[in-house]
């Protein structure tokens, strides 16, 4: 028998998920700032004018308020070296350069190159600045017939609506309302086809298209007989028709088996109120708050993450773009409208993620919801905010900043970012008094801390080709309120994974009733010696790692003795521990250094014999190779179950296992394939 029975098959995979960093790192891109853009010029001209009497009155500050306060007051020493502006209305915008590329999404139309056609209109759109109505009604109908093309019908729908609202040319609104009349009538919705018929020939009676007299009167004639059978269909087949479905309202969910608890020196933490077995999803959220990169603002709906098919976009700036009219409206009605203009110089500036997002908590809620809550921050308890919905600011307040620990040199930058994130809420007129208040420059601040710390990237499986290796990436950044209290182990019982912004997680392990249900902050025992763990989490989460993996000194999969079997002791008092057993000794027991008691060895192999683990660890890997991702997560956890009631880690097979599962769910969340079978 030989415990290695997963990791001799694991060479033959060839679609997998190699992960990436999948948390915010402090110390990589979780900084205030990059070194290439100029805040870092300006904070070095800035920490220069300072006096050494003043460096000391700043770090004896013990309060963000107090901190905020002096820097802002100082900060006017060096404000002419920030170039800090918001770009001029429509910069960006071109109309030449939006009718190139409707030109060559018309030649693609007539192509029947409904792709490409369709990805000219998108760029086309975004370029057309917003006075140009006519144009944007021309473009938005073509590019409704390419949806409709690609069976996208309530986009191609949409896209109607749209150029109609914009003044389509009333003497040839009836295409458009007869197509809106053929899209229903397809989607079975004959009450709205019968009044996009009604409108349809309205508008040939009102502005006849130059046909003669007879062919119009013929089209007439043919529209109304057409409309009288599709009012038939809808008084005789209405009643047996399922009534439209509408968007589900997404559910939150949290696993009644998880338990939020609290001590000093694990602060807040989940753990298991009951036993919770592998492949268990225990955790489904929105976010409080989330970024974009910069490099995937064009690809991604800035709103809710979503890789764009169907463009939409700000009528002021081309910085964002949207992938539907909901996410579009939720945006530039909130928190766009302040950032507007304002994102080219940020990034200019080298803000990282950890600002944009930091500044995103503030600008999605009005400046009144923020004075209204203002006297409730200093006295918030668990107990309250526990019963707040996930987009309550006072949800996130309390989260960890580890103010304390940071360095008088770091908290004067961080400080400083802060005052220059309070400057664009000033020039944005985000404050009615349109004036710098010190009240919102201390709660950036304060963010700029709790994501730090808290907040996690927000990633997308992305390959070249389907059926080829992939990568984890991180397209942006969120903070997850629910999430941020999970603590961290070396050796995690959950794995993490996005559709658009939602992230789910699930358990990869077992987890007994009472035990930390523990995520991973970047370091895996089966990777990094612990002395290397526990320097990266000191350095950038501020603790020492006492997970078991840690404790124990676990070593890495390629330092394992594979010649030796951990396997549980089966003692009358449950000790479960390890009982270590040579796979070249001939005894047929081995005696629990615990508890005494003589564990056969024999029995235990027989166990794993029977369980046929290397067919069914073959079917999982098959399984998942076709893309049955639930069956082949249900495969790996019963392989799970049977390793944890014979074995204890670490071992090898154990971690290959978990990897299966980590690759199942990661595919489950958002995937993008670059050049799709099935494409041009």
């Amino acid at each position: 028998m030989h415990n290695n029975f997963i990791h001799s098959s694991v060479g033959r995979h060839s679609r997998q998920v190699v992960i990436k960093k999948r948390i915010l790192c402090p110390h990589d891109d979780m900084e205030v700032s990059s070194e290439t853009g100029y805040f870092h010029q300006y904070a070095k001209k800035f920490r220069r004018t300072l006096t050494a009497q003043e460096v000391d009155q700043f770090a004896a500050l013990t309060t963000d308020r107090e901190r905020f306060a002096y820097v802002n007051e100082l900060k006017w020493r060096v404000v002419n070296e920030l170039p800090l502006e918001q770009s001029s209305p429509a910069k960006g915008k071109c109309l030449e350069k939006a009718l190139k590329h409707k030109c060559e999404g018309d030649r693609a139309l007539g192509d029947g190159e409904w792709a490409v056609a369709l990805k000219c209109y998108n760029r086309a759109y975004l370029l057309l600045p917003e006075e140009n109505a006519l144009e944007k009604a021309l473009l938005l109908d073509n590019r409704s017939q390419v949806l409709l093309q690609l069976t996208k019908l309530d986009q191609s729908l949409a896209d109607i609506d749209r150029a109609i609202g914009y003044g389509y040319p009333p003497d040839q609104l009836a295409t458009l309302w007869e197509r809106k009349a053929r899209i229903f009538q397809t989607k079975k919705d004959f009450k709205s086809a019968v009044e996009c018929y009604d409108k349809t020939i309205h508008y040939l009676q009102q502005y006849p298209t130059g046909l003669p007299p007879e062919q119009l009167a013929q089209k007439l004639d043919d529209l109304k007989k057409l409309t009288d059978t599709v009012y038939y269909q809808y008084k005789n087949v209405q009643k047996y028709l399922e009534p439209p479905k509408g968007t589900r309202p997404f559910q939150p969910h949290l696993d009644g088996a998880v338990l939020y608890d609290s001590s000093e020196t694990e602060g807040r933490f989940a753990k298991a109120k009951a036993a919770l077995r592998p492949n268990q999803l225990i955790l489904r959220e929105k976010p409080h708050a989330a970024a974009l990169l910069q490099e995937y603002s064009g690809t991604h709906c800035s709103d809710c993450f979503e890789r764009i098919e169907v463009l939409y976009c700000c009528p002021h700036c081309v910085d964002v773009v949207f992938c539907s009219e909901r996410c579009e409206r939720n945006g530039c009605e909130s928190y766009h409208r302040y950032e507007c203009g304002f994102l080219g110089t940020l990034w200019a500036s080298g803000a990282t993620i950890v600002s944009l997002l930091a500044l995103r908590i503030i600008t999605q809620k009005p400046c009144a919801y923020f004075e209204e809550i203002r006297h409730e921050l200093p006295e918030l308890s668990a107990s309250m905010t526990d019963k707040l919905p996930d987009d309550d600011y006072r949800k996130i307040f309390n989260l960890v900043t580890h103010s304390d620990k940071r360095t008088p040199e770091d908290n004067l930058v961080w400080t400083l970012m802060a005052t220059m994130l309070n400057t664009v809420l000033r020039m944005a007129n985000y404050s009615a008094a349109g004036e710098e208040n010190n009240f919102l420059g201390y709660l950036l601040l304060h963010n700029l801390q709790v994501v730090n710390y808290n907040a996690h990237d927000v990633s997308e499986v992305q390959r070249k080709h389907a059926n080829e290796p992939a990568l984890s990436v991180a397209v942006g950044a969120a903070l997850y309120p629910l999430l941020a209290l999970f603590n961290h182990s070396c050796d995690p019982g959950i794995v993490r994974y996005f559709t658009g912004t939602t992230v789910h997680v699930r358990t990869i392990k077992n987890i007994a009733a009472g035990a930390l249900i523990a995520e991973n902050y970047g370091p895996l025992y089966t990777r990094m010696a612990r002395s290397e763990r526990r320097q990266s989490l000191a350095t950038n989460y501020k603790f020492e790692c006492g997970c078991e993996a840690c404790a124990a000194d676990w070593p890495t999969c390629a330092n394992m003795n594979h010649a030796v079997i951990r396997f549980r002791c089966t003692g009358p008092d449950a000790c479960h521990r390890p009982v270590l057993y040579d796979l070249h000794s001939s005894s047929q027991g081995v005696r629990c250094g615990a508890c005494g008691h003589i564990v056969d060895v024999g029995e235990r192999i027989r166990i794993l014999r029977e369980a046929n683990m290397i067919s069914r660890f073959n079917e999982a890997n098959h399984l998942y190779q076709v893309g049955m991702y639930e069956q082949a997560l249900a495969k790996y956890a019963a392989i799970m179950l049977i390793m944890d009631e014979v074995l204890v880690p670490p071992y090898r097979d154990y971690h290959m296992c978990q990897q299966g599962m980590r690759r199942c769910c990661l595919d489950m969340g958002s995937c993008y394939v670059s050049y799709p079978a099935s494409e041009k």
